[in-house]
């Protein structure tokens, strides 16, 4: 019968009213005791009337690679929305909603009869992750952003509080099709199959917190108190007298959540205000960090909390300053036991401010400790911190293993020991966090600058300069590097990558994202077609390109055919014709922004306008409009370059000039005289340029790629080759 009720409350978007469901479903008192269990269903009464809220705690597996040791489902978000994932070759997360380990949560949550529809119903109201939450400044305030201080960039739906659960006339947005709600839930991928219901979900929302806030408000009266939603805090025993069929009992051992000691750090206390205020589950402290000592039973604040957490910060550092000094190996602090509270992970929270991120460091033979992936005297690991931290909190049990040059190791969570395979050498690890001042904390504290620009996750972070520019190797087993290879080969045979370098510029990639935002205002909010295209060049310009971006201007002009801008194309054989002679030539993999478009004229120096006004222009143009291969961008800010690819000819023979074609002889005079045909032969360029040629979609391929006699027969191939011989 439960499953019965919790089917008709999620076919009827995931809320009824009680009379409701009573007509429906039969016996009233039946239908009391099985509502009143609060894991899955919450009784409110909003407004005389009550109603009946379906809620799971189960939540969708945010660690990416999460190796199975969460109880969290292992489900991609695009295929729980649609029941499809475009990305699903490529997709590193699961679409199998009966795969073994969901099925087992599942079936613990009894949630095992649903289909894939009513399930995203009970989540999306239930895992807080999935859906962006209503911005609480936006609602107090006058003016078009109310208190808001990030207006169109907020992460936070910019929508009347109010109108979720009654009409309202308020100046307030109600519309989830207004360009800031829309652009804000299409970020999170919600498909518009699901707007229609978006009302309900939000009011469903609204009512579950409300009903978390007063079940953890202190008890009034002598009587028993609601039992409070789980919250993060200490995992307690908890025993429970069972009856099964046979009318035996037995007792079972849960493990619950107590809400009683907060562990967690409040974000928003940090930033200014939480609404919660003394109801919030978390503590309220002003640095994102605090250490205790337990003295009896209770927790007390350590003095010295900034100092303490600097020494912790600095791996060489087993025990703070102070007297007596905290041990940092035991976490005693003399005879004390002592812990570390702090924010949510950088990692599992990635947009906002105020959280840990953890830094992962290994001890070399002089005692000096390094992070991970970072060179600094040694050959650098094919993983950085944060691959590292996110296999930690998929298993903190799990042995990982990676490279550093030729040498292969194992890294043990458990006894945080690394081990050299070959040689047994061990070393000592240590995670530590990255440390942040009060000063820091001032700094950004409220809200990040508007024009904030999170990096990239796959950078690494030890090689980001504050100027300038870094070309950080790919590993050739990483997925980064396989990926590029599979769309260079797509194309492009006959050759061998010789390396992959990921360009990290701070600076042009914050005006790279400055301009996409741009674009989505000028869009109405909605999305920009952004490309990964191929530019080939000359090697003396890569560097020059990694720092400044793209000018077309900077090496001479080869044609204009589809107007004065930078050409890329969506295929790297069409690339590989302007690389230049040298052996090992250079191609960039870029971002491009290419927006709306429209066919090309050598005419153009920037694109043509929409609409024949002076207004709005289309974003850049197209050899072909059905189906572009080469696109030109007139403006260097829709351009980020993100890598660059370094190749060579498989065997050497391809790479040798063959001999200048020969003209042939003039033909003895006929009787009826014809003119001599031009030859077809072009011969490729003598100046490397940004832009290909005007005749480039009808050029031949130089001479010197046709050898004049057959190669010699090639030597083995390397397994990762992408040559089809």
């Amino acid at each position: 019968m439960e499953s019965v009720i919790l089917k008709f409350i999620l076919e009827n978007q995931g809320a009824v009213d009680k009379e409701y469901l009573t007509c429906n479903l039969g016996s009233g008192d039946v239908i009391d005791d099985i509502i009143s269990n609060r894991e899955m269903f919450v009784l409110c009464q909003p407004f005389g009337q009550q109603k009946v809220v379906a809620r799971t705690r189960l939540q969708l597996c945010r660690v990416r690679e999460c190796l199975g040791s969460c109880y969290m489902l292992h489900l991609c978000k695009k295929f729980l929305f649609t029941g499809n994932c475009p990305f699903r070759t490529r997709c590193k997360l699961s679409h199998q909603l009966d795969s073994d380990h969901n099925m087992a949560l599942l079936r613990v949550h009894k949630l095992e009869s649903l289909s894939r529809t009513e399930l995203r119903t009970l989540l999306v109201q239930s895992d807080n992750w999935m859906m962006p939450d209503i911005c609480h400044n936006y609602n107090n305030g006058d003016g078009e952003f109310g208190l808001c201080g990030e207006g169109h960039d907020c992460k936070r739906l910019h929508m009347c509080e109010r109108y979720m659960n009654r009409d309202c006339s308020c100046f307030k947005t109600n519309d989830f099709n207004a360009a800031q709600p829309y652009a804000c839930l299409q970020r999170r991928g919600v498909p518009d199959d699901l707007f229609p219901s978006l009302r309900s979900v939000y009011a469903n929302k609204l009512a579950l917190k409300y009903d978390d806030r007063k079940s953890s408000a202190p008890s009034g009266g002598d009587g028993p108190s609601p039992r409070p939603r789980p919250v993060r805090g200490e995992l307690r025993p908890l025993q429970k007298l069972i009856t099964n069929g046979t009318g035996r009992h037995f007792t079972v051992l849960f493990l619950c959540l107590c809400p009683s000691d907060k562990t967690a750090i409040c974000m928003f206390f940090i930033k200014g205000h939480c609404i919660h205020e003394e109801q919030c589950f978390k503590v309220h402290n002003k640095l994102p960090y605090k250490w205790e000592v337990r003295e009896g039973s209770q927790w007390t604040d350590l003095p010295d909390n900034e100092t303490i957490e600097k020494h912790y910060c600095d791996p060489k550092n087993t025990y703070s300053g102070g007297f007596p000094p905290v041990n940092f190996d035991t976490m005693t602090h003399g005879s004390g036991k002592v812990r570390r509270l702090s924010t949510t992970n950088s990692l599992l929270e990635p947009t906002f401010i105020h959280t840990t991120e953890w830094v992962w460091y290994w001890e070399d033979e002089s005692g000096n400790w390094n992070t991970y992936a970072s060179a600094a005297g040694h050959k650098a690991a094919d993983m950085d911190s944060a691959t590292m931290e996110h296999r930690f909190l998929s298993n903190d049990k799990d042995v990982l293993d990676f490279t550093a040059g030729s040498q292969s190791y194992s890294l043990s969570f458990q006894d945080m020991i690394q081990t050299n395979k070959e040689y047994g050498t061990k070393r000592l690890v240590k995670r530590r966090p990255r440390f942040v001042s009060a000063a820091d904390v001032l700094t950004k504290r409220v809200r990040r600058p508007q024009n904030f620009t999170a990096l990239p996750d796959s950078w690494d972070r030890a090689q980001i300069p504050q100027s300038g520019f870094t070309r950080v190797p790919l590993v050739r087993s990483s997925e980064e590097f396989k990926e590029l290879e599979i769309l260079f080969c797509k194309s492009l045979r006959g050759f061998d990558i010789v390396r992959i370098e990921r360009v990290q510029n701070k600076a042009l990639w914050e005006l790279f994202q400055w301009q996409k935002t741009q674009m989505k205002s000028n869009n109405q909010g909605r999305n920009v077609t952004e490309k990964q295209l191929f530019h080939g060049t000359d090697s003396k310009y890569v560097d020059v390109i990694c720092k400044t971006n793209f000018d077309w201007r900077v090496c001479g002009v080869n044609g204009t055919v589809f107007g004065q801008g930078t050409y890329f194309a969506r295929d790297a054989k069409y690339s590989h014709s302007y690389t230049g002679d040298s052996d090992v030539k250079s191609m960039f993999v870029s971002r491009v922004l290419v927006g709306g478009y429209t066919k090309g004229h050598s005419s153009y120096r920037r694109p043509p306008p929409k609409d024949g006004g002076d207004i709005n222009f289309f974003d850049s143009c197209v050899d072909d409009v059905m189906d572009p291969s080469i696109f030109v961008v007139f403006d260097k800010l829709q351009i980020y370059p993100e890598y660059v690819l370094q190749y060579k000819a498989t065997y050497s023979a391809v790479a040798r000039p063959a001999p200048q074609p020969v003209r042939p002889a003039p033909q003895p005079a006929r009787p009826t005289p014809q003119p001599a045909r031009p030859s077809t032969y072009v011969a490729p360029p003598t100046t490397p340029s940004y832009k290909p040629s005007a005749y480039s979609s009808q050029t031949h391929q130089p001479s010197y790629y046709q050898p004049a006699q057959p190669p010699p027969t090639p030597p083995p191939k390397k397994n990762d080759s992408c040559v089809i011989a």
